[in-house]
């Protein structure tokens, strides 16, 4: 018996939430890296400490929007893609702390995946309210035709 095709639409959605997830994780992993590196070994630019700070957050939040813009009618795939890239992000971190014992001090290991987690719940509960509120304002894209 084939597959049903809505069984292998959730499989590809499924493939395509894992790689985005990977993805995105890896560019935010290489964001926190050069971040930290930057930071830390190049105290010659100690005096643009802000402008790095604020470039790097751009750029975190610009790899987070990726599955946003990619699964917008679906939040529960924003939710799942986005937690496969902070838990990534989340062992990176967490390796980043044996060369900086420091970190550790500043924001546990759970406490970053936590606040991942919780801004990327709340950016999918977000989007499924304004998908909901769309919708009641504009109503169905097609009309639906009755039975007779």
């Amino acid at each position: 018996m084939p597959p049903q095709p809505q069984a292998a639409h959730l499989r590809r959605v499924s493939r395509t939430e894992l790689w985005l997830g990977v993805v995105v994780g890896a560019g935010l992993s290489g964001v926190a890296i050069a971040w930290l590196l930057i930071a830390n070994r190049l105290p010659s630019l100690d005096h643009l400490a802000m402008l790095r700070n604020i470039a790097a957050g751009t750029l975190a939040v610009v790899f987070m929007l990726v599955p946003v813009c990619r699964f917008r009618k679906h939040p529960s795939h924003v939710f799942a893609s986005g937690l496969i890239a902070w838990s990534i992000v989340t062992l990176v971190y967490a390796i980043l702390q044996i060369p900086f014992p420091r970190l550790a001090a500043r924001m546990g290991t759970f406490h970053f995946f936590m606040l991942g987690a919780i801004i990327l719940g709340l950016a999918s509960a977000l989007l499924w309210v304004a998908q909901l509120v769309l919708g009641l304002c504009y109503g169905p894209a097609v009309p639906v035709r009755r039975a007779h």
